[in-house]
């Protein structure tokens, strides 16, 4: 937020060789400086626009606050300070927003615009350089490019009338070490940062004012390690780079040709422009007294040096020469250094210029503290504080660590986690590694579980990532737990529950399961990467033998014999088994859904088991004689195992010889007279009557199987009256 009339602003350049200390207020002629101290490193304690030892510049600062609040007597708890492009990183970021077109634009309106769009530029920035990356870089100032209104460009939001407003700017960005380097400086020595900007931006601010914009400009801020670009053209600054070179790179190069140290290099170099003979003392002790003409030759090549590595970083990001080039900053005093740069642009000499505080009109006081183009800076980093460009900051803590927030609505736990340097991806826990694995030929991924979402308090009270700050909030934030690798067993692979029916009774149907090609079961644990098959078929035998069955009691038997010299092996199971109503086999398989029905049978396999299949042996001839029923002796087929005669329900002993001796096929009457005593019923003066199937027959009429026969005994007389052939017997004794 803009500063008031009356407030003094306390500004601080702290630079790789100085700091410059100034205190401002505004004045009616635009502002006055009301004191000015510079303090110069008693060591090298910066390198290229970094801290390297921050006791020793927290010093420096120190010193310079203690003498500026001298003079103003007043005590500073706050200051405006800006960092080095050192390792700048840049992003574009526009915003728009939709409002009542019946009220006018306020100043908070776009100040809440220009962070929405410095929203979009961190976004920008994470993209290019990856979100990690992004979130080791901290914003240090932005220069707005153009603003919109409607669509169509316009200098001042504040005032105007619309529904639609847009702006464009370029965010600058700083490694978050150069950035809390700086800041620890600054805690060390007692102060807070009020404000944050680039060097670069403060000297634009300063010296080339809006009007100036709309020529194509290069300004450089050369100080002892960096040289700060800023490039203006059409009214808006497009781009900003740094070039790692400066004036220590002249000292350096001062020192190495006339074997001096840094210190004595430095004080040499400064006397270049205002001393037309040095004399100094080398390290060797040696004493020197040369024309500043014939030193500042011979730095030409280090000169040349910084010149074309300035220019290349304009002519890149410029596209080509700009119109012309401002030179601030102590370094900018290097003999022959405007020279060298205009030659390297391919400028006239007369088109690279240095600006001092001098040309500046509207800033008065302390004009022998701080003049020349040193005074740039420090000046611009304090009128840059009164306005609306630079970063302010509110104070907020994280964990018990203050960290720099910008000042405006709408800032949030979020980002001040991003401010401390957290990455969303630390914020929240992690999803546990997922199992990925191969089931039938299908791949199947399997998540791990869900991380857990980080715990926050802000003033000890329950928060989120949404949450708006204030000045002064406490936060307190635990990161989420992550969450638990995946873990399964088959059975969370494998479908809902197959029923089979085993006699009669429903039972679950155990699928055959390979995992990685091993036999395992539901219950076993799914390894990463894993190839698991299950097949819902299976041989009756295993589903038996899952449903309780003894293994013995359906273990097939292999019974060898011997059948009219030929070897052969019965295969018996006691275990009968149908399948879907239909006689099945042990190795048949089993599908969900089936009807299964078995019955254990004890006994053991017969004679006529091994015969089934193998040939069917002729049973005996029967015949019928008056109403009994009776074998023909020698009829049918004769069994003989290991030559005894054997039944077909007698059992079936391993390696048993089994020999088929064929019956007689054919048979007469009178072969029954060896099975029926008929002497018995004879008579004196009877006759045999003999008849089969109701026919007369005599001695010699052929018998089949199944025929009945008649014998009776009938009286002499009868016969031979009726004149037949029937046989007839006496009764004689000697018969």
């Amino acid at each position: 937020m803009p500063r008031n009339v009356s407030e003094l602003v306390l500004a601080l350049d702290i630079g790789t060789r100085t700091i410059m200390g100034v205190v401002m207020e505004r004045s009616t002629r635009g502002f006055r400086l009301r004191a000015a101290e510079v303090y110069e490193h008693k060591e090298r304690a910066m390198f290229d626009g970094q801290v390297h030892n921050v006791a020793a510049v927290a010093q420096g600062v120190l010193q310079v606050k203690t003498a500026l609040e001298r003079r103003c007597k007043r005590q500073f708890q706050q200051a405006a300070v800006a960092a080095a492009g050192r390792s700048l990183k840049m992003a574009v970021g526009q915003a728009q927003h939709e409002r009542s077109r019946l009220s006018e634009v306020t100043a908070m309106e776009v100040r809440a615009l220009e962070l929405a769009a410095l929203r979009k530029a961190q976004i920008t920035l994470a993209h290019q350089e990856g979100e990690n990356a992004a979130t080791g870089f901290f914003c240090v100032g932005y220069s707005v490019s153009q603003y919109l209104l409607e669509g169509e460009p316009i200098t001042e939001l504040v005032g105007q009338l619309g529904q639609e407003i847009g702006v464009e700017l370029i965010a600058t960005f700083l490694p978050r070490v150069v950035v809390t380097s700086l800041f620890a400086v600054l805690q060390r020595a007692g102060l807070e940062p009020s404000s944050l900007t680039l060097e670069p931006i403060a000297a634009l601010e300063l010296c080339v004012p809006a009007a100036m914009r709309q020529l194509n400009l290069a300004l450089v801020d050369v100080g002892a390690g960096t040289a700060d670009i800023a490039l203006v053209q059409h009214g808006r600054v497009f781009a900003y780079a740094m070039a790692p070179v400066a004036g220590d790179e002249i000292t350096d190069a001062l020192c190495a040709l006339y074997l001096l140290d840094f210190d004595t290099g430095e004080t040499i170099k400064r006397q270049l422009n205002d001393r037309e003979t040095v004399a100094f003392s080398d390290i060797l002790g040696q004493q020197h007294q040369l024309p500043s003409a014939d030193i500042i030759v011979s730095l030409q090549p280090a000169i040349q040096q910084v010149a074309a590595r300035v220019a290349a970083e304009i002519l890149s990001l410029n596209g080509g020469p700009p119109d012309a080039v401002l030179l601030v900053g102590g370094g900018s005093l290097t003999p022959g250094l405007p020279q060298a740069l205009a030659r390297a642009l391919e400028l006239p000499e007369s088109r690279v210029g240095i600006r001092t505080r001098e040309t500046i009109k509207n800033v008065t006081g302390q004009p022998k503290k701080l003049c020349g183009p040193d005074g740039i800076t420090p000046i611009g980093i304090a009128v840059t504080a009164f306005g609306d460009g630079p970063l302010h900051f509110v104070d907020v803590t994280v964990n018990g660590q203050p960290v720099p927030l910008w000042q405006g609505a709408g800032q949030t736990v979020a980002d001040a986690l991003l401010a401390a340097g957290g990455t969303w991806n630390r914020l929240f826990g992690r999803p546990g590694l997922a199992l990925t694995v191969e089931v039938n030929g299908r791949l199947v991924v399997i998540p791990g579980e869900q991380g857990k979402p980080p715990t926050v308090l802000v003033n000890g009270q329950p928060a989120n990532l949404d949450t708006v700050l204030h000045s002064g909030d406490k936060v307190e934030f635990t990161p989420g737990v992550d969450g638990q690798p995946a873990r399964a067993k088959v059975r969370d692979l494998a479908a809902e529950t197959k029923w089979l029916t085993v006699n009669g009774q429903k039972l679950p149907f155990p699928p055959v399961v390979l995992v990685n090609g091993m036999p395992a079961d539901l219950d076993t644990n799914v390894p990463d990467r894993a190839k698991i098959t299950i097949s819902w078929q299976r041989p009756i035998r295993e589903v038996l033998v899952a449903a309780g069955i003894d293994p013995a009691a359906i273990k097939e038997q292999k019974i060898p014999y011997t059948l009219g010299g030929r070897s052969l092996n019965l295969t018996y199971c006691p275990c009968e088994v149908c399948l879907n109503g239909r006689s099945a086999s042990m190795h048949e398989l089993v599908q969900p859904g089936d009807r299964l029905d078995y019955t254990l049978n004890p006994t053991t396999p017969t004679i006529a088991t091994a015969l089934k299949g193998q040939v069917a042996p002729e049973p005996p001839l029967t015949v019928t004689v008056n109403g009994q029923q009776l074998p023909l002796p020698g009829s049918g087929t004769q069994i003989l195992v290991n030559g005894q005669a054997t039944g077909l329900q007698d059992p079936l002993v391993p390696g048993a010889e089994i020999t088929l001796i064929p019956g007689r096929q054919e048979f007469i009457l009178s072969d029954l007279f060896t099975l029926v005593d008929v002497k018995r019923q004879a008579r004196p003066g009877t006759v045999l009557n003999m008849l089969v199937n109701g026919t007369v027959a005599n001695f010699a009429t052929p018998l089949n199987n199944n025929d009945n026969v008649t014998l009776t005994w009938e009286p002499t007389t009868n016969k031979l009256q009726g004149g037949d052939n029937s046989q007839y017997c006496q009764d004689q004794s000697s018969t």
